[in-house]
């Protein structure tokens, strides 16, 4: 049974790599972000998460990806960027799976980050300094916390990014 958690920071690709290395290994796909949805209805995470707190939120991720994990077998799921920050999800993670750490260069993910608006967690008034602090601690629990760490560049091809992840993930038997 191959259940894969990928994990890393906010946009920097799990869920469409999710998406594609699972069609090209024949498991399901899954994220943790879609399973948390039906337990806060009718908000959006952004919306629960400021109306509700980050903790309440934290409670509703690790109950929502704990069910799915509880009712099905092999699967790849990306977890949410901030999802390091929860230490009883990623005990979950642990004793479930292998946590796949897809690590992109600081330099390249504030722009990626910045051209969906300015996020909560950044200080608007310095996002470069505010962004590179959140980088680094989360960037050293991700490798803390991570089975396997893959580097990945911009992504000159999705599809040829994705098949060196299937293929890392058959070399570590992971699936």
């Amino acid at each position: 049974m191959a259940r894969i958690f990928f994990a890393g920071i906010k946009h920097s690709g799990k869920t469409g790599m999710a998406r594609l290395v699972s069609g090209m290994l024949g498991i399901e796909a899954a994220d943790a972000d879609d399973l948390v949805l039906p337990l806060i209805a009718p908000m959006s995470v952004r919306e629960f998460y400021l109306v509700s707190g980050k903790d309440a939120f934290m409670e509703k991720e690790a109950e929502a990806v704990g069910s799915y994990i509880a009712g099905h077998g092999s699967f790849i799921m990306s977890l949410g960027g901030g999802a390091c920050d929860n230490s009883r999800l990623i005990g979950i993670v642990r004793e479930s799976g292998r946590t796949v750490y897809l690590r992109r260069k600081e330099e390249d993910m504030l722009p990626v980050i910045l051209r969906h608006g300015v996020p909560a967690f950044l200080d608007p008034d310095d996002l470069q300094g505010s962004f590179h602090a959140l980088y680094q601690r989360r960037d050293a629990i991700y490798r803390e916390i991570a089975d396997l760490v893959l580097d990945l560049g911009p992504y000159a091809d999705k599809a040829d990014t994705a098949r060196m992840i299937a293929a890392r993930l058959e070399e570590n038997g992971y699936v």
